[in-house]
């Protein structure tokens, strides 16, 4: 079954209305991203105040506004941290034992009690030892405390060998004083390597047991439900000790390890052998119960395949999903929204995003238009107390922002030359926020901001629209006036091609009556002569006040057709016997072309009836079938093969005309004449003649041009 569109769509797909709808979206297509909902721009860059520091940005004070903060080693060598305004008053300057550590991870903002007051937690490395302080730029006592000692590290070829992972403020003991959780991994030097939390109220500093594991918290939750929050880890096999020292958990392996406020196991860790095999662990809050959601990433051959790994809070695996990895770059991200905050989203290369559901199954998918890599950083730029996601992507790709959601992202150009160092948000009160970018010791700071002109989207494309409307119409309305002109112009041809094709007509005619008219005065006929003398003037005289018309009444074809059969019979001495036939219902008042029908009782009594030297009989008919005139010329002659067979041949001059003239005709009509020629014969297949049938609409156009 074939399936047909309905008329009425088909006829829409083709209207002036639909057409200009591709072309606006063409239009709108080619147009920059002035409409988007949300934009971002580089409103300042530069060079960072002090070589190979740090800046950031926080709102220390709670009035709205973001204070920079500016961490460097200072002439003496010493860790120093400088407060300023924006505008570059120097607000307060904090010295520490020590210098700074190159590292964003050494250093972190926030509140950390029920007072709300904002504190500044630094790492610093005097030596060998790692030492951590704490600083309450709006205290009265601005020292929270100094020089706790964390552990000792020595330098590893003057450099030094080791990572800080981010520290995070949370009140584990709901005391109500958030603690420092963080971790000390070594590099090459392999010691030491463990996690740490601290309580400077109480001053507790707690360490996990040592390990060779590379561990970083990267999430806290309350896993059992008990009330008391547990800390999820990173891991990454990075296969430094090969064995060298007598540790557990061994860094050739990943391990999945879940700590709690103690430092101790939740669960016993879960071993995934190979290098280079990366974790990351995070918390699926299901109805009645906590899940366990792991991404494992691999970069080295032969260690399998990335997947998604579900276990449950005591560390069974439940369930494995490989992830399939067209781009084979392996680089993966897990995150959480704060529009979803109990869903967890994986993110892929190329920013398409899945949204994940207990069984490890996508129950959405979505692609954001930008994103490279997919490393994205939760961050609330524009303070409206849900954290957008930040793409910093790679080394001079661009930064891509999207909403909580990930809808909406803004494309930004990276003049950076090296990854991003850091990043921060900028608060202006009663303003939208800005996003600093460091990398090395360059900076940039970006805006970002509801597009004022986003609604004004709806009526610049209606004018799009309008305009393409308004052009396409004017394109067919110059069209339909050219083809009109070229029409009117076809038509006026048409019309002198058929009067001089009807001027042809009536000099052939003519001649051949005077012909018929001087064989008369030749055989000493005058009477005769006389008469068809009168007859020719009749139809001359009609023929010359007809001479600018295409058409005429049936009764003055007729009548013409009976002068000239009279003219022409007169000549033959009576050789053949005609008759006209009408019809009782035909309109002798319906038009039809001029001298139609003339050139076949011609042809007939030439080429027919002359070679049978007597006994010819001729018959035209006019009889009507519906709206239709259908006029027949018999003759009984010799037919036209034996005319053709005996040498008779005309010029073909007069049918060559009456082609043109109905071809014409039929071109500017919807109805169309139908000509028909028939060889007729007897029931031995001689021949009895040659019927002529011409099939002429009722109520056809003749005047196609109008003056």
């Amino acid at each position: 079954m074939t399936f047909t569109w309905p008329k009425k769509l088909r006829t829409f797909w083709f209207t002036t209305y639909f057409l200009a709808l591709p072309v606006t979206l063409l239009f709108i297509f080619l147009l920059p991203a002035s409409f988007s909902k949300y934009r971002s721009e580089i409103t300042k860059s530069g060079i960072i105040d002090k070589k190979d520091g740090f800046e950031y940005y926080a709102d220390l004070d709670g009035d709205g506004n973001s204070q920079r903060i500016v961490l460097f080693n200072n002439t003496e060598g010493k860790a120093s941290i400088k407060i300023l305004r924006p505008t570059g008053f120097v607000l307060d300057q904090f010295y520490f034992s020590g210098e700074i550590i190159q590292d964003q991870a050494s250093l972190v903002t926030g509140a950390f009690d029920s007072t709300g007051q904002i504190g500044i937690f630094l790492v610093t490395r005097s030596n060998d030892s790692i030492l951590l302080h704490g600083v309450c730029p709006n205290r009265k006592e601005k020292s929270l405390f100094h020089d706790k000692f964390i552990t000792t590290i020595a330098k590893q070829n003057g450099n030094n060998d080791f990572i800080m992972s981010g520290m995070l403020l949370y009140d584990l003991d709901h005391d109500g004083t958030k603690e420092i959780i963080s971790g000390f991994m070594a590099g090459f030097q392999v010691q030491p390597r463990f996690l740490f939390t601290y309580n400077f109220h109480t001053g507790r500093l707690l360490k996990s047991s040592p390990m060779a594991s590379l561990q970083w918290p990267c999430e806290i939750a309350d896993l059992n439900g008990d009330g008391i929050p547990e800390i999820l880890s990173e891991s990454y096999a990075v296969a430094n000790n090969l064995r060298r020292f007598e540790l557990p958990y061994d860094d050739s392996c990943a391990w999945l390890m879940v700590f709690d406020h103690h430092l101790d196991f939740v669960f016993p860790p879960v071993k995934f052998p190979g290098k280079y095999i990366q974790l990351l662990p995070r918390v699926l809050t299901v109805p009645g119960k906590n899940r366990i959601i792991v991404l494992l990433t691999t970069r080295s051959p032969g260690t399998g395949p990335p997947k998604l790994l579900l276990f449950n809070v005591a560390g069974k695996l439940l369930k494995e999903r490989i992830l399939d990895d067209t781009l084979q770059l392996r680089k993966f991200d897990l995150v959480r929204s704060d529009e979803q905050p109990n869903n967890l989203f994986l993110i892929r290369e190329g920013g398409m995003v899945e949204e994940l559901d207990s069984g490890l199954q996508v129950i959405d998918r979505e692609k954001i238009e930008g994103v490279g890599c997919p490393n994205a950083f939760a961050i609330d730029i524009d303070g409206d107390g849900i954290r957008e996601f930040f793409f910093p992507g790679y080394r001079g790709t661009p930064f891509v922002i999207t909403r909580a959601d990930f809808s909406h992202p803004v494309t930004i150009a990276n003049p950076l030359d090296f990854d991003m160092s850091n990043h921060s948000v900028i608060l202006e009160k009663g303003r939208p926020g800005s996003l600093f970018i460091q990398s090395g010791n360059r900076y940039i700071i970006c805006s970002y901001e509801r597009n004022p002109v986003f609604y004004l989207k709806y009526p610049v494309y209606l004018t799009i629209y309008l305009l393409a409307l308004g052009f396409i119409l004017l394109i067919r309305y110059l069209q339909r006036r050219t083809l009109r002109q070229r029409y009117d112009a076809e038509k006026k041809i048409a019309e002198m091609q058929l009067l001089l094709l009807g001027n042809h007509l009536d000099p052939h005619f003519t001649f051949n009556a005077i012909n018929s008219i001087s064989a008369s005065i030749l055989r000493e006929k005058p009477e005769v002569a006389n008469k068809n003398l009168l007859s020719l003037s009749r139809l001359m005289r009609s023929s010359v006040l007809q001479s600018d018309k295409l058409s005429r009444s049936l009764a003055e074809e007729l009548d013409f057709l009976q002068n000239y059969i009279n003219l022409v019979h007169s000549r033959k001495n009576g050789s053949f016997q005609y008759r006209i036939d009408i019809g009782k219902e035909i309109d002798l008042g319906w038009q039809v072309p001029k001298m139609i029908a003339q050139i076949f009782i011609e042809n007939a009594i030439k080429h027919g009836l002359k070679p049978l030297n007597g006994g010819g009989l001729l018959i035209v008919r006019v009889n009507r079938k519906g709206e239709e005139i259908i006029l027949e010329i018999e003759d009984n002659g010799v037919g036209r093969k034996d005319s053709r067979e005996n040498g008779d041949k005309g010029t073909g001059k007069g049918m060559s005309m009456i082609d043109q003239t109905i071809r014409i005709i039929n071109k500017f009509n919807q109805k169309k004449i139908r000509l028909t020629i028939t060889d007729l014969e007897d029931e031995q297949g001689h021949s009895r003649g040659t019927k002529v049938s011409i099939v002429i609409p009722v109520g056809m156009n003749y005047r196609f041009y109008e003056k």
